[in-house]
């Protein structure tokens, strides 16, 4: 598993924020061509884009987890012990557990 610092969850949280310069092209693009784009090829784009922006939050919150050693990343058997006693009914899923 790769150790990431601040500096990829830096980049991480810049790739997020990606989406709206996603969207503002697809806005020029359709007003800007000479033939406009018909409704089925804008929602295939607009899915794309949630597609691609869940993926990016998705990244970021598991790099957060992994930078701040949180949830499945915790190693520290006193945090883990007191996150239990805190939220017994969330537990803390090991990487590969079936928990």
């Amino acid at each position: 598993m790769k150790e990431y610092t601040h500096f990829d969850l830096e980049d991480a949280i810049y790739k997020v924020w990606q989406t709206a310069d996603d969207i503002e092209t697809l806005y020029k693009y359709h007003g800007d061509a000479e033939t406009p784009m018909t409704e089925d090829e804008i929602a295939n784009i607009l899915i794309g884009i949630k597609q691609l922006h869940e993926m990016r939050c998705w990244e970021l919150m598991d790099m957060s987890a992994r930078v701040f050693k949180l949830n499945q990343y915790c190693t520290d058997p006193d945090k883990l012990a007191a996150r239990e006693k805190m939220f017994p009914d969330f537990p803390v899923k090991k990487k590969g557990s079936k928990k």
